[in-house]
């Protein structure tokens, strides 16, 4: 109101004006308090996507990681026979040592272009 009171009025009309600002204050102290709480929201959900995000780039990874190590990387050749190892294989030792058909044995590499080698048992 713009309009001047007279001192009576005033004292009359000032419970009423006070409850009102105390009623918008009020108003405006909820509406704070839920843009606080949907920004606090936002950071946890976004919080929580990044967890899952990490947790399955980590998952990827060792997958990844246990593909490759499971995956033959180098190989033999005795005559026309082909033997191929992994990283688990030469971990464990279970691979062949030697040639199955002549018992030479088995130059492993990795390079494609390797020559092979030649199995006594296809030249006797």
């Amino acid at each position: 109101m713009n309009q001047d009171l007279m001192s009576f009025e005033a004292e009359a009309v000032a419970p009423e004006a006070a409850k009102c600002d105390a009623q918008r204050a009020a108003e405006q102290h909820e509406r704070e308090a839920k843009a606080a709480a949907k920004v606090l929201l936002q950071v946890a959900r976004e919080k929580i996507k990044a967890e899952k995000l990490a947790k399955a780039d980590d998952w990827r990874r060792r997958t990844a990681q246990a593909r490759t190590y499971k995956t033959p990387d180098e190989h033999a050749q005795c005559g026309i026979r082909w033997y191929c190892r992994s990283q688990k294989d030469r971990d464990t030792g279970c691979y062949w040592h030697h040639c199955h058909k002549c018992g030479q044995p088995l130059i492993y590499t990795s390079d494609p272009h390797a020559k092979p080698q030649i199995c006594k048992a296809d030249t006797a």
